[in-house]
């Protein structure tokens, strides 16, 4: 069956929103993956996030007026609190992404779990004042029962599944869950790093994704686009100007809807969901 086509907000056709990674490591980044010991040049490549990267990155956003979702280790409360503190400040949404991102849920015991995912929000709320309402899991791998610990711990959307290119929802325990959709079409990390494409490979994916749902959406059937990049990976110098790229390019087009992944979350809660 066709899906019924979702409205945004003052009609427009589609939903922008810039999605970051800020993690912390271990043991390994995605530089050098390893096993049980740690891996220095490894950890050192993950640490460019929070030393560079990362305001880097706040200064794009900042630069072009825009609010990015933050998908944030609960360990990057401890090892960079002050980056934290001023991306909550300046308005950007704060996610759970795990305590530290080569730690997967999936290796660990159900009660384990529960008690990383209520420490991960509990660190990043410890450093914000605010716990976060969005979560999404390390390498996007979970369990069974992730979900039920999720919504038990306030969360009201997650990142961790890919599907359509609109946001759905599921009951959990009698409350819904929004599933925000992960999308890839820019992703630093399968785009550019991992397989050593040229940076211009994120820009013109971004842009031939936008173009087609743009077209979707001035049909009559709009549709949502993210652009991620990894503080450590797409906040050096070879790539931030893509990003940056992207959203020049998307600022370029008219009924746009700039938004964080929670703002487009509300909306469907609210409209779709929750409406009387």
């Amino acid at each position: 069956m066709r899906p019924a086509p979702i409205e945004w907000p003052n009609n427009a056709k589609i939903a922008v929103s810039f999605f970051v990674a800020f993690e912390s490591f271990v043991n390994y980044s995605q530089y050098r993956r390893g096993g049980d010991k740690p891996d220095y040049a490894s950890l050192a490549y993950g640490e460019y996030g929070g030393k560079a990267g990362i305001w880097r990155i706040m200064d794009t956003l900042r630069r072009n007026s825009v609010n990015g979702t933050i998908d944030t280790n609960g360990r990057v409360a401890e090892r960079f609190p002050e980056a934290l503190k001023e991306l909550h400040a300046a308005g950007h949404e704060i996610v759970g992404h795990g305590w530290a991102n080569d730690i997967y849920l999936t290796s660990l015991a159900p009660e384990k779990e529960r008690e990383l995912i209520k420490q991960t929000l509990d660190s990043i709320a410890s450093v914000t004042g605010q716990r976060p309402v969005g979560w999404v899991s390390p390498g996007h791998r979970i369990n069974a029962h992730t979900f039920d610990y999720l919504v038990g711990e306030g969360i009201s959307w997650t990142g961790d599944l890919p599907g359509p290119d609109i946001p759905e929802h599921r009951m959990i325990n009698g409350k819904p869950l929004v599933i925000m959709p992960r999308l890839d079409y820019a992703n630093d990390h399968s785009l550019v790093f991992h397989p050593k494409n040229p940076a211009r490979f994120y820009f013109e994916s971004f842009k031939t994704a936008f173009d087609y749902l743009y077209a979707e959406g001035a049909a009559g059937s709009p549709k949502l686009i993210d652009a991620l990049v990894h503080a450590h990976i797409g906040g050096r110098p070879n790539i931030i100007g893509v990003f940056e790229e992207c959203i020049r390019y998307a600022k370029g087009f008219k009924d746009v809807w700039f938004c964080t992944k929670g703002e487009i979350a509300k909306w469907y809660l609210d409209r779709y969901v929750n409406k009387s």
